[in-house]
């Protein structure tokens, strides 16, 4: 197993430190830092209260209620904008009339939990997490590689709407935890992609959010790298691992400013 572990690492390794030349430290945007979350929301708002940030989560279902979780990720310290991105998804956005200020381009990475995962903008997308909210949000991933829709759940170069609930207060869910849903083929192996989201305010179940942060038409784009967790459990010598896996349990977990 330790032969095996690291003859991906050193296979990966070069790409790895060809993208990676940075921790994943702070996110440059329009975000506000946490320490600042209640400028932008209300004090028993669900972000402020269990601090999670405005930012999609890789998400697992599961059951629902308190078996569900998200995936560890960390946001790369560099500064992306609509320029930085493929001309396809540049296309796609100036198509939705969405404004070049209103798009914010991440890049990020997950630590994989399991292979089917929902992916979850309930916390982007929201202007109120205080009581129970509704909003549909467009996603798909581009340039995927190594993922799969689930029942067409998430668009594959093309953007699919979703509905995304909050309730009670604490509970993040969509369609009975079918919201979104993609696989990774080989939990072996690295994936990701362009993972871009629309928020459109002219949508029937968008009417309800009310302020002007929720009310304008916006996007989010994030290109994800998902890491395979026997990266983070099984290989010995840290020192060849790829670099978000060497710096993951020492540097903070930075979700988003």
């Amino acid at each position: 197993m330790i032969c095996y572990c690291l003859t991906k690492i050193m296979k990966a390794k070069l790409l790895w430190m060809f993208i990676l030349t940075t921790s994943a430290h702070h996110a440059l945007c329009d975000f506000l830092g946490f320490g600042r979350m209640y400028e932008r929301y209300d004090f028993e708002d669900m972000r402020v209260q269990t601090y999670t940030y405005p930012f999609p989560l890789i998400f697992y279902y599961k059951q629902g209620g308190d078996t569900s979780e998200r995936s560890d990720f960390r946001i790369r310290d560099v500064v992306l904008t609509f320029n930085n991105l493929p001309d396809n998804i540049q296309t796609l956005l100036q198509s939705k009339n969405i404004p070049v200020e209103d798009i914010q381009v991440f890049e990020a990475y997950a630590k994989l939990k399991q292979a089917e995962c929902n992916y979850f903008t309930h916390t982007w997308a929201m202007d109120v997490m205080t009581n129970n909210r509704s909003a549909v949000v467009d996603s798909g991933i581009f340039g995927a590689f190594n993922l799969e829709a689930v029942n067409g759940e998430i668009g594959i170069g093309s953007l699919v709407p979703q509905t995304m609930s909050f309730h009670d207060k604490t509970y993040l869910s969509g369609q009975g935890g079918k919201s979104a849903r993609f696989k990774v083929k080989d939990v072996n192996q690295l994936s990701g992609g362009w993972f871009v989201s629309v928020y459109d305010p002219t949508h029937a179940a968008n009417q309800s959010n009310g302020n002007i942060e929720g009310q304008r038409p916006r996007a989010i784009v994030v290109k994800w790298t998902i890491i395979p967790l026997l990266w983070f459990t099984e290989c010995p010598d840290l020192t060849l691992s790829p670099y978000p896996v060497f710096t993951w349990d020492s540097d903070p977990v930075n979700e988003v400013l």
